[in-house]
Order: structure tokens, then C-alpha cells, then sequence
């Protein structure tokens, strides 16, 4: 029988849809549960860039996904300051293999992510053990009309065991 203590994160899958006005291209890959993601911004975002992201549970394959928690954010106040949030130490922790901008507005560029694995420390406590899919879309504007205004919608599916 397994116990209720987490030895690590498995990421199993990623796929992004992205807007073609703002990236010519955007890939996420996942390789030896190691994250990679490449990217070329084509318009400098600016400031009131904003951040929605959902997290997503279930206990086994055949259970259907639930909402767990979603959080909307500022994307450029985490930049800015907001480091200790557990967005911000995922930040942080992408930027020993990344070269993402620190500050907003975020110029044009190449900007990648290379064989980023999560650190089992940066797992929140309160998640449980089981399987998760996480949403992220970037947007600006209402967050009711984020849908008609998404930069970049991002799913990444992985296992906590």
C-alpha cells in the first residue's frame, strides 16, 4: 500500500496554443521528466500582462480531472517583487536553465527553457498525491474576456507520487 508521502513530480505531457501576432513560434516539450520550451516573441509585451492558471485533480485514470484551486495574477508585479509567492519560486528556479525577462515590458527575442525539472521541495504541501493537469493562459484585459484576448494557453499533465 503506498503511503501519503510525496517522493516527486512526473510530468507526462505539455501542449500550448499560442497567438501568432505576438510569438512566430512557441514549442513545449517534455523529455526524461524535463521540461523544455522555446520561444520566439515577435511584440514586446507590456506592462498589465496578467497570468490565469488551474490546477486540475484526480485520484486515478478512471476518475475525471476536477478543479482543484485557480489563481489569476500580474505577471509583471511577480516579476517585479512578488518572488516568495509559489509562482515566483517556480520563476526563480526556471531561471538557473532560462533566460525569460526579469522585468516588464518583455522585449522581442528568442527566449527558452532548457530540461527545467521541477525541485520536489517547490511542491506545495497542501497537494495531494495523484494525477494533475494544469492550465496557464497569459492575457491582457478583463479576466471574464481572457478567452478573446490570450497570448498563450499552456496544459501540462503530471503525476504526484
Amino acid at each position: 500500500m503506498k503511503n501519503n508521502v510525496k517522493s516527486g513530480i512526473l510530468f507526462k505531457s505539455g501542449d500550448c496554443n499560442y497567438n501568432t501576432d505576438i510569438f512566430s513560434n512557441f514549442s513545449l516539450h517534455i523529455y526524461k521528466n524535463q521540461l523544455t520550451m522555446d520561444m520566439l516573441l515577435v511584440r514586446p509585451l507590456r506592462m498589465g500582462l496578467k497570468g490565469h492558471v488551474v490546477f486540475n485533480f484526480r485520484l486515478g485514470k478512471a476518475q475525471p480531472y476536477r478543479n482543484l484551486f485557480h489563481h489569476d495574477f500580474n505577471y509583471c508585479a511577480m516579476l517585479k517583487g512578488a518572488r516568495d509567492s509559489m509562482y515566483g519560486r517556480f520563476f526563480t528556479s526556471m531561471l538557473k536553465v532560462g533566460n525569460f525577462a526579469t522585468s516588464c515590458p518583455i522585449g522581442t527575442g528568442n527566449y527558452y527553457l532548457h530540461d527545467w525539472a521541477l525541485d520536489s521541495k517547490l511542491v506545495p504541501s497542501f497537494l495531494q498525491i495523484g494525477d494533475y493537469r494544469i492550465d496557464g493562459s497569459f492575457y491582457y484585459g478583463n479576466k471574464k474576456q481572457h478567452k478573446d484576448n490570450t497570448l498563450l494557453l499552456c496544459t501540462v499533465e503530471a503525476i504526484l507520487d
